[in-house]
């Protein structure tokens, strides 16, 4: 990084910041010395105004946190004007990197800094795995739906799992039983930034095989990018 001063990455929510539900998958995997500041989509906005972000009825549909805790819907259309003015904001604010906090697809995203998007790492490293059958762990049903678009480029039978990270803990452990309960498979994808290694743990051990999380695969590309 430029000189000798601290590296400064930057995290942008589609929700509001700060994500401290999230930093725990994230901090571990960062130099020592990294400048962290965080900044949200919905941060400073009123409830009139989240709803007015809701998702229209064939719209790209992503979940997110507010700062209270509670979990919101909100529709990529009407957001990515939000997330784009927040990676400019960090940009002025000098960061060296930006990680956006959401594996949702942004294509029309631009930064002058290097930007880590989660959704196109996840598929880069599974389509490297080479998979036969895979479960995609999501939100949302309506994500399940929509995934395939997204995960296209990965040959490998696909079987989506719906399940909140925003939710009480027996949601997760619910679905992980149903999965191994109908279906076998060889690899399983968190694919969201919300889901914690706490919710890996839980799939892993119910369904016996490896669990990507998108937010420590994110982070440990970050780091390794801080480290110059």
């Amino acid at each position: 990084m430029p000189g000798s001063r601290r590296p400064v990455l930057g995290l942008v929510t589609i929700g509001q910041s700060p994500r401290d539900d999230v930093m725990p998958q994230i901090v571990p995997f960062l130099p020592g010395d990294v400048d962290i500041r965080q900044a949200g989509a919905l941060d400073g906005l009123g409830n009139d105004e989240l709803a007015d972000l809701a998702p229209a009825p064939d719209g790209y549909e992503l979940l997110t946190r507010l700062r209270d805790g509670s979990a919101i819907a909100v529709g990529r259309e009407q957001i990515v004007s939000l997330v784009q003015a927040r990676i400019d904001q960090l940009e002025r604010d000098g960061a060296d990197l930006i990680l956006l906090m959401c594996t949702g697809e942004f294509p029309a995203l631009r930064s002058d800094v290097l930007l880590v998007e989660p959704d196109r790492l996840l598929v880069g490293v599974v389509d490297g795995l080479r998979p036969q059958r895979m479960a995609v762990f999501v939100p949302l049903p309506s994500q399940a739906e929509a995934r395939d678009d997204k995960w296209e480029a990965v040959e490998a039978e696909k079987v989506y799992v719906t399940a909140s990270p925003y939710g009480e803990p027996d949601e997760i452990t619910r679905a992980a039983d149903g999965l191994q309960e109908r279906s076998s498979v060889d690899l399983v994808v968190m694919d969201c930034l919300g889901y914690t290694d706490a919710h890996q743990r839980l799939v892993a051990k119910a369904v016996g095989k490896p669990v990507i999380l998108a937010a420590s695969l994110a982070a440990r590309v970050a780091g390794e990018l801080l480290q110059a």
